[in-house]
């Protein structure tokens, strides 16, 4: 997995990892959840983060820990739907 490496990862290996990630939990399959949070936070604390990755990759964290990312409040599920969009990534669970 790319954010385990000791560069921490950058920008676009949040949306890459996170984006089908968050697909992935939505419809119901949490075998890779736990792997991909840690994954997210190695990245989101790499320190190399501008402001709206570090802020997707928060909703994103949030999303995929909540006990049904169904229920993110309306402003998180468009920061999360937006920034996968923006970089490739539709999701189509969310």
């Amino acid at each position: 997995m790319a954010a385990c490496s000791p560069s921490g990862g950058s920008a676009q290996d949040a949306y890459r990892i996170g984006c089908p990630a968050l697909d992935a939990a939505v419809s119901g399959s949490g075998t890779v959840k736990g792997a991909t949070i840690k994954g997210l936070e190695v990245i989101r604390d790499s320190g190399q983060l501008d402001p709206q990755p570090q802020e997707w990759l928060d909703a994103a964290i949030k999303g995929l820990t909540a006990a049904s990312p169904k229920d993110l409040p309306a402003d998180a599920r468009k920061t999360l739907v937006d920034g996968c969009a923006d970089h490739g990534y539709p999701l189509k669970n969310l």
